[in-house]
Protein backbone atom coordinates (compact mmCIF):
# COMPACT_ATOMS: atom_id res chain seq x y z
CA UNK A 1 0.00 0.00 0.00
CA UNK A 2 1.11 3.57 -0.61
CA UNK A 3 2.53 5.29 2.42
CA UNK A 4 1.54 8.89 3.00
CA UNK A 5 4.30 11.18 4.15
CA UNK A 6 3.70 11.97 7.86
CA UNK A 7 1.64 13.55 9.30
CA UNK A 8 -0.65 12.92 6.32
CA UNK A 9 -0.93 9.18 7.02
CA UNK A 10 -2.97 9.80 10.15
CA UNK A 11 -5.11 12.40 8.42
CA UNK A 12 -5.85 10.10 5.49
CA UNK A 13 -7.17 7.42 7.78
CA UNK A 14 -9.17 9.88 9.86
CA UNK A 15 -10.72 12.02 7.13
CA UNK A 16 -13.04 10.91 4.31
CA UNK A 17 -12.28 11.55 0.67
CA UNK A 18 -14.28 14.50 -0.67
CA UNK A 19 -14.13 13.52 -4.35
CA UNK A 20 -13.82 10.20 -6.09
CA UNK A 21 -13.46 8.86 -9.59
CA UNK A 22 -16.72 9.08 -11.55
CA UNK A 23 -17.12 5.58 -12.96
CA UNK A 24 -20.30 6.38 -14.90
CA UNK A 25 -19.20 9.59 -16.60
CA UNK A 26 -20.67 9.73 -20.10
CA UNK A 27 -22.78 6.60 -19.58
CA UNK A 28 -26.56 6.36 -19.93
CA UNK A 29 -28.55 6.00 -16.69
CA UNK A 30 -29.11 2.53 -15.24
CA UNK A 31 -32.44 0.98 -16.18
CA UNK A 32 -33.40 -0.37 -12.78
CA UNK A 33 -36.59 -1.96 -14.14
CA UNK A 34 -34.80 -4.10 -16.74
CA UNK A 35 -34.69 -7.81 -15.91
CA UNK A 36 -31.38 -9.59 -15.50
CA UNK A 37 -30.36 -12.79 -17.23
CA UNK A 38 -28.48 -13.71 -14.08
CA UNK A 39 -29.64 -13.90 -10.47
CA UNK A 40 -27.44 -12.62 -7.63
CA UNK A 41 -26.74 -16.23 -6.64
CA UNK A 42 -25.70 -17.11 -10.20
CA UNK A 43 -23.54 -13.99 -10.28
CA UNK A 44 -21.75 -15.02 -7.10
CA UNK A 45 -20.85 -18.45 -8.44
CA UNK A 46 -20.48 -17.98 -12.19
CA UNK A 47 -18.61 -14.67 -12.21
CA UNK A 48 -16.26 -15.64 -9.40
CA UNK A 49 -15.39 -18.86 -11.23
CA UNK A 50 -14.72 -17.01 -14.50
CA UNK A 51 -12.67 -14.33 -12.76
CA UNK A 52 -10.53 -16.93 -11.02
CA UNK A 53 -9.86 -18.57 -14.40
CA UNK A 54 -8.94 -15.20 -15.94
CA UNK A 55 -6.53 -14.49 -13.08
CA UNK A 56 -4.78 -17.82 -13.70
CA UNK A 57 -4.62 -17.21 -17.45
CA UNK A 58 -3.22 -13.71 -16.88
CA UNK A 59 -0.15 -15.23 -15.20
CA UNK A 60 0.89 -16.63 -18.60
CA UNK A 61 0.70 -13.36 -20.51
CA UNK A 62 3.26 -10.66 -21.14
CA UNK A 63 2.21 -7.03 -21.57
CA UNK A 64 3.24 -3.39 -21.32
CA UNK A 65 2.26 -1.41 -18.21
CA UNK A 66 2.44 2.38 -17.93
CA UNK A 67 1.96 3.79 -14.42
CA UNK A 68 1.37 7.41 -13.40
CA UNK A 69 0.76 8.71 -9.88
CA UNK A 70 0.30 12.44 -9.26
CA UNK A 71 -0.49 14.72 -6.35
CA UNK A 72 -2.37 17.89 -7.27
CA UNK A 73 -2.70 21.12 -5.28
CA UNK A 74 -5.41 23.33 -6.75
CA UNK A 75 -4.84 23.15 -10.49
CA UNK A 76 -1.13 22.39 -10.20
CA UNK A 77 0.54 18.98 -10.25
CA UNK A 78 3.07 19.25 -7.41
CA UNK A 79 4.41 15.71 -7.51
CA UNK A 80 4.60 12.94 -10.08
CA UNK A 81 5.76 9.36 -10.48
CA UNK A 82 5.99 7.65 -13.88
CA UNK A 83 7.12 4.21 -14.87
CA UNK A 84 6.73 2.14 -18.01
CA UNK A 85 7.64 -1.53 -17.99
CA UNK A 86 7.42 -4.54 -20.27
CA UNK A 87 6.46 -7.80 -18.60
CA UNK A 88 7.67 -10.95 -20.33
CA UNK A 89 9.23 -14.34 -19.72
CA UNK A 90 12.58 -16.04 -20.08
CA UNK A 91 13.75 -19.58 -19.32
CA UNK A 92 13.52 -18.88 -15.60
CA UNK A 93 10.06 -17.30 -15.48
CA UNK A 94 8.54 -13.83 -15.33
CA UNK A 95 10.75 -10.85 -16.22
CA UNK A 96 9.92 -7.16 -15.76
CA UNK A 97 12.00 -4.76 -17.86
CA UNK A 98 11.84 -1.05 -17.07
CA UNK A 99 11.55 1.14 -20.17
CA UNK A 100 10.91 4.56 -18.62
CA UNK A 101 11.64 5.62 -15.04
CA UNK A 102 12.29 9.35 -14.58
CA UNK A 103 13.03 10.52 -11.02
CA UNK A 104 9.94 10.74 -8.84
CA UNK A 105 8.95 14.20 -7.59
CA UNK A 106 6.35 12.95 -5.11
CA UNK A 107 6.66 14.40 -1.61
CA UNK A 108 3.19 13.71 -0.20
CA UNK A 109 3.30 10.01 -1.12
CA UNK A 110 6.11 7.51 -0.68
CA UNK A 111 6.10 4.54 -3.06
CA UNK A 112 7.87 1.27 -2.39
CA UNK A 113 8.75 -1.30 -5.05
CA UNK A 114 5.94 -3.44 -3.65
CA UNK A 115 3.47 -0.62 -4.28
CA UNK A 116 4.70 -0.32 -7.86
CA UNK A 117 4.46 -4.07 -8.43
CA UNK A 118 0.81 -3.97 -7.30
CA UNK A 119 0.18 -1.43 -10.05
CA UNK A 120 2.26 -3.30 -12.63
CA UNK A 121 0.20 -6.44 -11.96
CA UNK A 122 -3.48 -5.40 -12.29
CA UNK A 123 -6.03 -6.90 -9.90
CA UNK A 124 -8.91 -9.28 -10.53
CA UNK A 125 -11.25 -8.13 -7.79
CA UNK A 126 -14.15 -10.58 -8.10
CA UNK A 127 -12.40 -13.92 -7.66
CA UNK A 128 -13.70 -16.69 -5.42
CA UNK A 129 -11.46 -15.62 -2.52
CA UNK A 130 -12.59 -11.98 -2.74
CA UNK A 131 -16.28 -12.92 -2.79
CA UNK A 132 -16.26 -14.40 0.71
CA UNK A 133 -18.94 -12.91 2.98
CA UNK A 134 -20.31 -10.63 0.25
CA UNK A 135 -23.89 -10.18 -0.92
CA UNK A 136 -24.62 -9.41 -4.57
CA UNK A 137 -27.54 -7.07 -5.34
CA UNK A 138 -28.85 -6.62 -8.88
CA UNK A 139 -29.21 -2.90 -9.71
CA UNK A 140 -30.36 -2.93 -13.36
CA UNK A 141 -28.91 -2.78 -16.86
CA UNK A 142 -26.67 -0.12 -18.38
CA UNK A 143 -25.11 0.19 -21.85
CA UNK A 144 -21.34 -0.24 -21.77
CA UNK A 145 -19.57 -0.25 -25.10
CA UNK A 146 -21.25 -2.83 -27.32
CA UNK A 147 -22.99 -4.54 -24.41
CA UNK A 148 -26.13 -3.92 -22.39
CA UNK A 149 -24.42 -4.88 -19.16
CA UNK A 150 -26.09 -6.18 -16.03
CA UNK A 151 -25.05 -4.14 -13.01
CA UNK A 152 -24.47 -5.76 -9.64
CA UNK A 153 -23.39 -4.19 -6.37
CA UNK A 154 -21.22 -6.24 -4.02
CA UNK A 155 -21.98 -5.34 -0.41
CA UNK A 156 -20.43 -6.50 2.88
CA UNK A 157 -22.40 -9.16 4.70
CA UNK A 158 -20.91 -8.09 8.02
CA UNK A 159 -18.48 -5.56 9.49
CA UNK A 160 -15.41 -7.65 8.61
CA UNK A 161 -16.29 -8.38 4.98
CA UNK A 162 -14.88 -5.09 3.57
CA UNK A 163 -11.48 -5.97 5.01
CA UNK A 164 -11.22 -9.16 2.97
CA UNK A 165 -12.12 -8.31 -0.58
CA UNK A 166 -13.86 -6.09 -3.10
CA UNK A 167 -16.76 -3.76 -2.26
CA UNK A 168 -18.37 -1.88 -5.13
CA UNK A 169 -20.12 -2.11 -8.49
CA UNK A 170 -19.59 -4.67 -11.26
CA UNK A 171 -20.73 -4.46 -14.90
CA UNK A 172 -21.28 -7.93 -16.37
CA UNK A 173 -21.76 -9.41 -19.84
CA UNK A 174 -24.12 -12.02 -18.48
CA UNK A 175 -24.36 -14.35 -21.49
CA UNK A 176 -20.59 -14.93 -21.25
CA UNK A 177 -20.15 -14.57 -17.45
CA UNK A 178 -17.59 -11.83 -18.10
CA UNK A 179 -16.77 -8.75 -16.01
CA UNK A 180 -16.52 -5.69 -18.26
CA UNK A 181 -15.73 -3.13 -15.56
CA UNK A 182 -15.52 -2.73 -11.80
CA UNK A 183 -15.69 0.36 -9.60
CA UNK A 184 -14.95 0.10 -5.91
CA UNK A 185 -12.45 -0.61 -3.18
CA UNK A 186 -10.48 -3.75 -2.45
CA UNK A 187 -7.76 -4.91 -0.11
CA UNK A 188 -5.86 -6.13 -3.19
CA UNK A 189 -5.58 -2.61 -4.62
CA UNK A 190 -2.42 -0.59 -3.90
CA UNK A 191 -4.22 2.37 -2.29
CA UNK A 192 -6.64 0.91 0.23
CA UNK A 193 -8.88 3.95 0.95
CA UNK A 194 -9.34 4.89 -2.71
CA UNK A 195 -12.06 3.92 -5.16
CA UNK A 196 -10.69 2.46 -8.39
CA UNK A 197 -12.26 2.06 -11.81
CA UNK A 198 -10.92 -1.01 -13.61
CA UNK A 199 -11.86 -1.33 -17.30
CA UNK A 200 -11.48 -4.64 -19.13
CA UNK A 201 -10.64 -5.40 -22.74
CA UNK A 202 -10.76 -8.62 -24.73
CA UNK A 203 -7.45 -10.44 -25.08
CA UNK A 204 -7.47 -13.30 -27.57
CA UNK A 205 -10.74 -15.15 -28.03
CA UNK A 206 -11.64 -15.92 -24.42
CA UNK A 207 -9.87 -13.66 -21.92
CA UNK A 208 -10.87 -10.23 -20.65
CA UNK A 209 -7.99 -8.50 -18.87
CA UNK A 210 -7.60 -5.02 -17.33
CA UNK A 211 -6.63 -2.33 -19.84
CA UNK A 212 -7.15 0.78 -17.69
CA UNK A 213 -7.17 1.52 -13.96
CA UNK A 214 -8.01 4.97 -12.55
CA UNK A 215 -8.39 6.64 -9.19
CA UNK A 216 -8.83 10.36 -8.49
CA UNK A 217 -9.52 11.41 -4.90
CA UNK A 218 -9.40 14.65 -2.97
CA UNK A 219 -7.90 14.23 0.49
CA UNK A 220 -8.54 16.70 3.30
CA UNK A 221 -5.44 17.60 5.33
CA UNK A 222 -6.36 20.01 8.12
CA UNK A 223 -7.62 23.20 6.46
CA UNK A 224 -6.05 22.21 3.14
CA UNK A 225 -6.74 19.51 0.60
CA UNK A 226 -4.92 17.84 -2.25
CA UNK A 227 -5.82 15.35 -4.92
CA UNK A 228 -4.22 12.04 -5.72
CA UNK A 229 -4.51 10.70 -9.26
CA UNK A 230 -3.54 7.17 -10.21
CA UNK A 231 -3.60 5.91 -13.79
CA UNK A 232 -2.38 2.56 -15.06
CA UNK A 233 -2.64 1.42 -18.68
CA UNK A 234 -2.03 -2.12 -19.93
CA UNK A 235 -1.44 -2.99 -23.57
CA UNK A 236 0.35 -5.34 -25.99
CA UNK A 237 -0.85 -8.52 -24.29
CA UNK A 238 0.89 -11.62 -25.65
CA UNK A 239 0.56 -15.24 -24.52
CA UNK A 240 3.67 -16.91 -23.16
Amino acid sequence: MFRIAPPLAVLLLAMPAFAQINCTEGMAPIDSAAPSRMSPVEFTHAIATTETAFAKAFANYGYTAEIDVQTVQGDTVDGAFHRKVVVGFDAFGRVVKTIEAPPSTLTRLQLSEKDIELLVTPPFAVTIDNMAEKDAVYSGRQPLGDHNASVFDLLPRNDQAPLRGFIGRVWVWTSKNIVLKTCGRSTSFPVGPYRYEVVRGQVGEENWFPVLIRADEEIQSGDNSFRVRVTAKYSDYAAR
